[in-house]
């Protein structure tokens, strides 16, 4: 049997490197509307966090900041080179690539964010999300369970909740062995924001707004951490998961950016 790595990877394109980094309950496959447009400019790594998809699994009781440094080692041993990377990550990775901007420096020349975490406890209302566990073994149940949270939790439409959508969130829910508040609720995206050296971008989809998640007070978060002018887009038509609701808008955003100077 082949090891898993701790960060298992797959790379597309050519050109600067590229490196996704997926939301919780998720993995690789968040990018899966994106890869293609940026692989035509750029050498994309969409990885699978410690935990998640095809790396290997890390312990329950690891805590967040004890994830993030394992994390930080994986990463350096996955790209030891000290050539320029450029990092985007969406929820819970965006938590996660803020952090490893922050450690890795004057490496980083562009970080974007799609809707980060990685803010403040706060005490909004419960969501009405259902478990994962009442399905068990019950494939059809699953299905129905993730469209009712992906429509809860990361899209604005119901007709974005396609056979294909549930597939990858059926398999994300099926290989996820850490638990992401740790880290998205962990309150490092401040501090890490106030210690970047590189460009920032953050979107956040128009949809990304809700009693559960108040936009304008997180948004407002950000630019207070970062010492830099906000550069911050809305994206239309587009809830949580922006990139794969509105991929045009959310491609466009992303090319422009990391291929600027």
């Amino acid at each position: 049997m082949t090891k898993k790595k701790p960060i298992a990877f797959a790379t597309y394109g050519s050109g600067p490197k590229l490196v996704l980094f997926h939301g919780g309950f998720g993995c690789r496959h968040h990018w899966v509307k994106n890869i293609k447009a940026l692989a035509e400019q750029f050498t994309v790594y969409a990885i699978d966090h410690p935990g998640y998809g095809e790396s290997r699994g890390v312990s329950s009781e690891m805590s967040g900041s004890e994830y993030l440094d394992y994390f930080y080692l994986a990463l350096q041993e996955m790209l030891p080179a000290d050539e320029p990377l450029k990092f985007a990550g969406f929820s819970f990775g965006g938590a996660i690539a803020a952090n490893m901007a922050a450690r890795m420096g004057s490496r980083i020349s562009h970080l974007l964010l799609i809707s980060p975490a990685g803010g403040p406890k706060r005490d909004y209302p419960s969501r009405p999300t259902r478990s994962y566990k009442e399905a068990g073994d019950d494939e059809v149940l699953l299905r129905e369970i993730c469209r009712h949270n992906l429509l809860v939790n990361m899209l604005s439409f119901p007709e974005t909740v396609t056979e294909e959508c549930l597939d990858i969130q059926v398999y994300c829910v099926r290989h996820t062995k850490f638990n992401s508040r740790k880290v998205s609720g962990g309150d490092t995206l401040a501090k890490d924001l106030g210690m970047l050296r590189c460009k920032l971008r953050v979107l956040w989809g128009e949809g990304d707004d809700s009693e559960f998640r108040n936009a304008n007070q997180l948004i407002d978060d950000i630019r207070s951490a970062y010492s830099g002018a906000l550069d911050l887009h809305r994206v239309p038509d587009a809830g949580h998961w922006s990139a794969f609701e509105n991929p045009e808008a959310v491609n466009s955003l992303m090319i422009n950016f990391f291929t600027a100077e």
